[in-house]
């Protein structure tokens, strides 16, 4: 958290921004789940633990926090966007349930060798892996 930090900060500092104390609890909360938020999540989760941010500030902050490399915006099977964290040099995939919404992130050595080699082969310079596989997890069938 502290590389992260330090990162961020150096960032905003770069691109003669302001560090404020919002910024730095938003990097904190995503850098303190393992879980994809969107913005409304997070503003929620903020607000729920009394940490008082603006919409605003939430939405400018992820768009900061994915310039910067240290947060991946995707859009994994729902109409929302979602975030996560990124730590350098962790790399992990997505298996995502197209009924219930749940994401299940994997990771595989073998999968990430072959998507090297392929890049290799191509003449790819690849900045990193990201498969998103979509199908129904165990607990669709409760919700079909």
């Amino acid at each position: 958290m502290k590389r992260a930090e330090k990162i961020f900060i150096d960032y905003l500092r770069e691109n003669g921004l302001k560090v404020t104390k919002e910024r730095l609890m938003l990097l904190d909360e995503l850098f303190n789940t393992e879980e994809h938020l969107d913005a409304d999540s997070l503003l929620f989760r903020m607000r729920s633990q009394k940490r008082r941010v603006s919409r605003a500030t939430v939405y400018r902050t992820l768009d900061l926090l994915v310039q910067c490399g240290l947060a991946r915006k995707m859009r994994l099977g729902k109409e929302n966007y979602v975030y996560e964290k990124v730590v350098p040099g962790r790399s992990h995939h997505h298996m995502i349930c197209t009924v219930t919404g749940k994401i299940m992130e994997f990771w595989d050595s073998e999968v990430d060798d072959r998507l090297r080699q392929l890049c290799q082969e191509k003449g790819f310079r690849p900045t990193y892996f990201s498969i998103s596989v979509y199908g129904l997890s165990q607990d669709a069938d409760g919700e079909r």
